[in-house]
């Protein structure tokens, strides 16, 4: 498996207008989910760690550091803490400690809140659950070689059981709304991460774990808040309003006979959403052959208690 990098549709205004005339979900995945499985991930993990780490006053900075150490010793090193899921895991346990130690309350289990997209009906795969249940669990023991590589090819499994019962081959209704389809792909590449790391922990490219390329799902349904057959008309007139860019870009929009621009619109924006999620990372071997761990105590802006 390779990821690519590739092009975009780039219809900004467009979606816009769209979204203003007959509302649909904002596709957009979490910048922590691409940033931190990606080449850059230990940069992007650095900049999160210094941005958690700012936006809490000087208690609550000694108390998120306390926990960090309580985890991690005061030594505060991660093994490969600067790459893929534990990178990921990291960026998660931030923010979950940050709202710890500001008095907010936040369930521990269930669908991590900033990772995945937010179903307005509640719904959630299992998929979604058990990359949760994962990433929380994965900073208590990453410096354990043994079990990571345990955890890892036991979570792999259960996402493989979890795409039998819930996935695209399965023919469940529900697994082609788009919200649902996207949160279903993001579980598809933290499989292929899991898998990855399991090389990393292993120090091998050779692969004991087999994942399988999946391509677009097919037959998504928009979740639109409106009839988009009856607000067309009035998107397009939204769009003969707005500048000659704007009109511009829908020119370059095909459309078949039996199409309507609102879908259409929403269907490329979903398209981009996959593409912003499996496309920028490198190719398998660079990413595979990643090898970071993380400094918490250098990266720190004050100065750890012994």
């Amino acid at each position: 498996m390779d990821f690519v990098l590739c092009p975009l549709s780039n219809l900004g205004p467009l979606t816009s207008i769209a979204r203003d005339v007959c509302p649909f979900p904002d596709y957009s995945p979490s910048p922590l989910f691409t940033n931190l499985l990606s080449m850059d991930s230990s940069l992007h993990l650095s900049n999160h760690y210094l941005a958690v780490q700012s936006s809490l006053n000087p208690q609550q900075l000694e108390d998120f550091n306390q926990k960090l150490r309580t985890i991690f010793g005061r030594e505060g090193k991660v093994t490969l803490g600067g790459v893929g899921v534990v990178a990921l895991s990291l960026a998660v346990l931030f923010d979950t400690l940050a709202r710890q130690v500001r008095g907010q309350w936040e369930s521990e289990v269930g669908p991590i809140p900033s990772l995945f997209l937010k179903n307005p009906k509640g719904f959630y795969p299992p998929q979604v659950y058990t990359v949760s249940e994962c990433l929380r669990l994965v900073p208590y023991i990453a410096n354990n070689p043994t079990q990571m590589k345990e955890v890892t090819k036991r979570y792999f499994q259960r996402l493989k059981a979890d795409e039998q019962s819930f996935g695209f081959e399965t023919e469940t209704p529900s697994s082609r709304e788009d919200v649902t389809a996207l949160n279903v792909m993001q579980s598809y590449i933290f499989q292929a991460f899991l898998q990855i790391h399991h090389a990393r922990i292993k120090n091998t490219t050779e692969e004991t774990l087999i994942w399988q390329n999946r391509g677009m799902p097919n037959g998504i349904v928009t979740t639109f808040n409106c009839d988009p057959m009856a607000a067309d008309k009035d998107f397009l007139a939204e769009v003969q309003r707005a500048g000659n860019q704007t009109k511009a870009l829908l020119t370059k929009v095909e459309l078949n006979a039996q199409e309507i621009w609102l879908k259409k619109v929403a269907q490329l924006e979903f398209v981009d959403a996959v593409i912003k999620l499996s496309c920028p990372f490198g190719n398998l071997d660079q990413i595979t052959a990643q090898r970071e761990d993380f400094d918490l105590k250098a990266n720190a802006l004050t100065k750890w208690r012994e």
